[in-house]
């Protein structure tokens, strides 16, 4: 399976953020925001990376502890209305 690093995949997220916010705004519908938000959150659910360098954890808890994150955003994007 190919592991995408940490800088890649932020690097996507921010693209789909972005993304969303263009949809949100040429649509008139806050829901897209809303959605991206919850994709990126599954997005790092699903593939924990972390940045190797900043964060000086074992392997095992740092991915606990983003996908702890993930969750977090994911729950924000799916209840919060952030263009509202």
């Amino acid at each position: 399976m190919l592991k995408i690093s940490f800088k890649a995949q932020l690097m996507i997220a921010a693209i789909i953020v972005i993304g969303g916010f263009v949809f949100s705004l040429y649509f008139e519908n806050d829901i897209f925001y809303n959605f991206t938000w919850a994709f990126v959150g599954v997005l790092f659910f699903i593939n924990p990376v972390y940045p190797e360098s900043k964060v000086h954890l074992e392997e095992v808890k740092a991915q606990k502890a983003m996908r702890i994150a993930a969750v977090v955003v994911f729950f924000a994007g799916i209840t919060n209305g952030f263009g509202v």
